[in-house]
């Protein structure tokens, strides 16, 4: 395990304190959960589109074609 030494300003540093007592941990671990965060790869960042998010037309294209189903085959909640 490294050791670093980091700088931080007063109000960043009061910060780091209250959320790492608020969450019961120590600012070395704080730290570690928010790299861990941070590092997650962009599509688990968009959980809703899971990666589609470059492609707008096939998206389009997609909900196009569940739409034109749904009007052919309407749900149960929606058939009343």
């Amino acid at each position: 395990m490294a050791k670093i030494e980091i700088e931080l300003d007063d109000e960043t540093l009061v910060r780091a304190k209250e959320m790492a007592e608020k969450n019961h941990c120590t600012l070395q671990e704080l730290l570690k959960v928010m790299l861990e965060q941070l590092a997650v790869p962009p599509v688990l960042n968009y959980p809703l589109l899971g990666g589609w998010e470059d492609e707008a037309e096939l998206v389009d294209e997609m909900i196009e074609d569940i739409m034109r189903k749904r009007a052919v085959h309407p749900r149960e909640d929606e058939a009343a």
